[in-house]
Parts: C-alpha cells; structure tokens; sequence
C-alpha cells in the first residue's frame, strides 16, 4: 500500500502519505531503479514510513481511505486478493479481515518484513517483488493498488503484469491522489477575498511528470520520493493498454472540519469542492 499514500507532502515540505489532507506518499533513494522497473523502492524509508503509518495507518487512512476502498472492491469470503505495493500490509490486513485469501507484495524488503511481524487473524501470504514482474504468484479474482501506482515510474509494465495474474473477470481498483488537485508542487490552496474563498490553484495538469519531494528539508542529506503525474487520460489509456475495462469511478473527499476561526467556513466548503483521491474499478476482460 502505499502512496498513500499513507500520503502528504507537496512540494518540498512534508511528507505526501499520511497528513493532514493527504496521506504520505512513500519516500524512496532518488528517482532510483533500485531493483525494480515497476517504480522506485521505499527501502531505505521503510522505518520512517512504519512510524507514521503503524499496524494501523492514519486517521485519514481509517476513515476514509480503507472503508470506500473496501466497499468499492468488494472482496468475498475464498476470493483470492493480490495487494500491489502493500508496504506493512495496512490495507492487506483490512482485506483478509473480510475473508479474502490476501497475498501482498511491495518492492522493499524492510516493509515485507514489518508486514510479517503485524498480527492478522486471516494468514496473509507476503512477497518481496517488483509489480512489474509477478511470474509466479498465482492467479487472482481481484487486486488492489491503493496510493501506490503514483510512486510506479513504468505504470504500463505494472498494469501487464497484474492483468496477466487476474482470471477473466476479475476487479482491480486504484487509489490514488487525486490526478487534477492533488499534483505535488503544481497545485497548492489560495485564500483571498472578504467574505474569505479558498481556492485551488492548478498550475500543471495534461504534462507528464516525474516529481522530486524531500522527505526532510533543510537536512543536507534528505532522501527523496518521487511522484509521477499522469493526467486521467494517460492513467485510463494505460488501463485500457492492458486489457482492463473500466466499471467504476468514484471521489473521495476529507472527513475532517475546521475549528471555529476566519477561514473555517471556507476551508469547510472547499474540503467537499476538491476530492483528495480518485478510486478507478476496472475488470479483465
């Protein structure tokens, strides 16, 4: 699971998996190809990462991420649930707590093993794997990307790889920051006016990126994450690529509200404006 990403910094500032408004995104080593082609490894994040997000993840995490997640992919008691980027497995305990045989897979062997170490009443299988390269893992009924793909620079590679371990029919849902709000460094929230408006400003959107963000800014030796922008129409060509056809969209906004002060009333009505995430159910053909 990743980002969230527990999810949240933009910028250079904080963290993107799991703040305030949106979950972190999991930091990585430079854009590196560490030993993936699906994206760029957490490892040397891995003990920042399971700090913020625990056996548990975030309040944002809980409340609004794992239950629409849950309720849009609809696991059934026996199906088989493959979790692509599962980190320490947050989100591939809330599966097997369905009765899903869940297996979980994520690039950093650090994650894996703090997935391991997570008790789950439901056996989970875990895997130490790119997702560009999921040979021999079985065949699914379902699999789940939640706040992880942003973090795959080969998303075509990936979205290959799961169709051909998914049975014909099967769902497949992504999770991820929203592809027109929530676009580190290229959006960013604006007040203005009396009575005060919050707004949100777009500066980038249809272009292609590959985003640096430093974990810790101002230490001289930071490790950065990558995020990688696509447009919705570069994400639903990607799925449909490789052989997925789309049965579901759905937004996801913050469950939070403000505390009583100048700009509470905008920021309120700007949190239902603006959805933090965008859930997209496809189904192999």
């Amino acid at each position: 699971m990743r980002e969230e990403r527990p999810r949240k910094p933009t910028g250079s500032r904080t963290p993107s998996r799991f703040t305030s408004q949106r979950p972190p995104t999991r930091p990585t080593s430079r854009p590196a190809q560490d030993r993936s082609q699906g994206g760029t490894s957490w490892e040397k994040s891995a003990d920042w990462y399971d700090r913020i997000l625990g056996d548990k993840g975030s309040e944002l995490y809980q409340a609004v991420v794992i239950p629409n997640a849950l309720e849009m992919l609809a696991p059934k008691r026996g199906e088989r649930v493959l979790d692509l980027g599962c980190g320490q497995g947050v989100f591939s305990r809330a599966l097997a707590e369905t009765g899903a045989q869940v297996t979980g897979i994520d690039a950093a062997p650090t994650l894996i093993a703090k997935a391991r170490s997570y008790q789950s009443r439901t056996p989970i299988r875990y895997f130490d794997r790119d997702a560009a390269n999921l040979s021999g893992i079985g065949e699914f009924d379902a699999a789940s990307a939640i706040l992880c793909l942003q973090n795959m620079e080969h998303l075509e590679k990936v979205c290959a790889s799961v169709s051909a371990v998914l049975k014909p029919g099967a769902r497949m849902l992504w999770v991820l920051n929203h592809p027109a709000f929530r676009i580190p460094r290229q959006t960013s929230w604006v007040f203005e006016g009396n009575p005060i408006v919050q707004y949100r400003r777009v500066d980038a959107y249809s272009s292609t990126l590959g985003i640096p963000i430093v974990m810790h800014p101002g230490k001289a030796d930071s490790e950065t994450t990558t995020s990688f922008h696509r447009s919705l129409e570069t994400l639903t060509r990607t799925g449909f690529e490789a052989g997925l056809v789309m049965s579901g969209l759905s937004e996801w906004y913050s469950h939070k509200a403000s505390q009583a002060g100048p700009r509470a009333r905008a920021e309120d009505r700007a949190r239902k404006e603006f959805p933090l995430f965008l859930a997209l159910l496809w189904q192999k053909k």
